[in-house]
């Protein structure tokens, strides 16, 4: 596969994945009960899975590495802070109160990830 497919494929699987917690929030807030449906529990890991092995196939292809690369090592921190802040939201945030205090702050993150990754700058604002 081309890097061009793998960096789709990755690009793809990012604005779903953004797409799926944003609407996970909003159900969350408002119709939790649909965060009980099947397909709400298994997709976000299919997803988020696929992103994370392209991901892998983009750094192998194109010989930048986190801890080499600077924005590369911000991407993973950041990415490693958004789980954090997704397991508190839709897991084991105490109250509504933590739960949409931490969706908002992952959203946030993930905003700051997707600017890393567009500038290749670790303070990309």
């Amino acid at each position: 596969m081309s890097y061009s497919w793998i960096k789709l494929v990755h690009m793809s699987c990012a604005a779903l994945s953004f797409g799926l917690f944003f609407t996970r929030g909003v159900w969350m807030l408002r119709a939790p009960q649909r965060l009980r449906q099947a397909w709400v529990r298994v997709l976000p890991h299919v997803i988020d899975t696929t992103l994370l092995l392209s991901a892998i196939a983009l750094a192998v292809r194109s010989r930048q590495y986190p801890g080499v690369d600077a924005w590369l090592t911000a991407k993973v921190v950041a990415l490693l802070g958004y789980i954090a802040l997704g397991l508190i939201a839709f897991r084991f945030g105490r109250n509504q109160r933590v739960r949409t205090a931490a969706w908002v702050a992952a959203l946030l993150l993930f905003v700051y990830i997707v600017a890393v990754a567009l500038t290749r700058n670790a303070w990309p604002f």
